[in-house]
């Protein structure tokens, strides 16, 4: 009888994980369903296990009346799996909440769900440490590392090996143009960048949060010579093909909320490189490959990013196949280490364990 579970968010536009994972699980004879299902008692038999992924997300309100309300109804969907003894999975995918209207609630909310899940699934080994404030003594057995899969199954068409071009550099940013993601600080850098007279060329694609936000990422723009604005959403197709249109992805996430990046798996599976903070997923790879650096606050990030920049732009010039070299390292680590195959029979292992179907995991009552 193949095992059924529920996913949760069952579908997420926009983020090609809860399809990647979804199709994973099918493929190791894992059915998924929707969270609403478990309410109807002619779909509901078999289901044993629930996979929550930010479910913290749902909490998250300006209001804190509606911060609360949302933690108390998201909480009773919790106690509902319990009742009905289905076991609960919860993947742990952000430090914090992005852009989070109230810290502290959203951190006791993953205090909730650390505590309450049966089995956390974390992406990289940063992960663990990230866990030990919300959690109690010995739930640390509770951790299981399951890395992020690879895109190659989306993207692998659109995969084209890097090859060299005229003079200068060019960067991509590509995904949702949220303040978050320091695209102010990109254009800040790629103003440096003009005044020392670098040829990086810079590239910001993506959808802006807001008509508001996106006039002012172009009055910004606007004091650079070397940036091109796409401020829309881009087709999947469209955005594969800009990312192998560049040398490099540059993401200068912010280090208090972030911690995984499925954009860096996406620039891996096609063969590039990436110019990023050293977050969670950066340190699950060999040293060496991706231009990382670190920052304590605003005014040191966009020092160390243009100093990151510029150390790209001088091994583009001496050597411009190294990058190249670079994306290909990268690309054949997520293709062996990463695939759909062994995600899913991961996962498998895991939620057999917690179902109680194999073996004596740590939660089998």
């Amino acid at each position: 009888m193949t095992m059924k579970t529920i996913y949760s968010p069952f579908e997420n536009p926009g983020n090609k994980y809860v399809d990647i994972i979804r199709r994973s699980l099918a493929s190791s004879g894992i059915e998924t369903v929707q969270l609403r299902t478990v309410l109807d008692p002619r779909k509901a038999a078999g289901i044993r296990v629930v996979n929550y992924n930010w479910l913290e997300n749902k909490v998250n309100r300006k209001s804190l009346i509606a911060c609360l309300a949302n933690y108390a109804y998201a909480a009773l969907f919790v106690g509902i799996m319990k009742l009905f003894r289905i076991r609960i999975i919860y993947t742990f995918h952000n430090r914090l909440q992005h852009n989070a209207a109230h810290p502290a609630v959203n951190r006791s909310f993953i205090r909730f769900m650390c505590r309450q899940a049966d089995a956390i699934v974390i992406l990289c080994e940063e992960s663990r440490s990230v866990l030990r404030e919300y959690l109690r003594d010995g739930d640390e057995r509770k951790i299981r590392v399951i890395s992020h899969p690879n895109y190659c199954g989306e993207c692998g068409s659109f995969y084209k090996k890097w090859e060299p071009h005229g003079p200068g550099m060019k960067l991509l940013f590509a995904g949702a143009v949220r303040p978050y993601k320091n695209i102010e600080t990109i254009l800040a850098v790629a103003k440096r960048c003009g005044e020392a007279q670098m040829p990086v060329a810079f590239r910001i694609c993506g959808k802006a949060e807001s008509e508001a936000y996106a006039d002012a990422i172009r009055r910004e723009a606007e004091q650079c010579g070397n940036v091109e604005l796409d401020l829309r959403f881009l087709p999947d197709e469209e955005l594969y093909r800009k990312i192998t249109e560049s040398d490099m992805l540059i993401v200068p996430y912010d280090i208090a909320s972030s911690l995984n990046s499925g954009t860096l798996y996406l620039a891996f599976s096609l063969g590039r490189t990436v110019i990023c903070p050293e977050i969670g997923t950066v340190k699950e790879f060999p040293e060496g490959l991706i231009y990382s650096y670190s920052y304590r606050n605003a005014k040191e990030h966009e020092e160390e990013l243009f100093e990151t920049v510029r150390k790209a732009f001088q091994d583009h010039e001496k050597d411009p196949f190294s990058i190249g070299e670079r994306g290909e390292k990268l690309r054949d680590i997520v293709i062996r280490e990463c695939s759909e195959e062994k995600t899913g029979l991961a996962l498998k292992a895991l939620y057999l364990e917690v179902a109680g179907q194999k073996g004596r995991g740590p939660w089998k009552k």
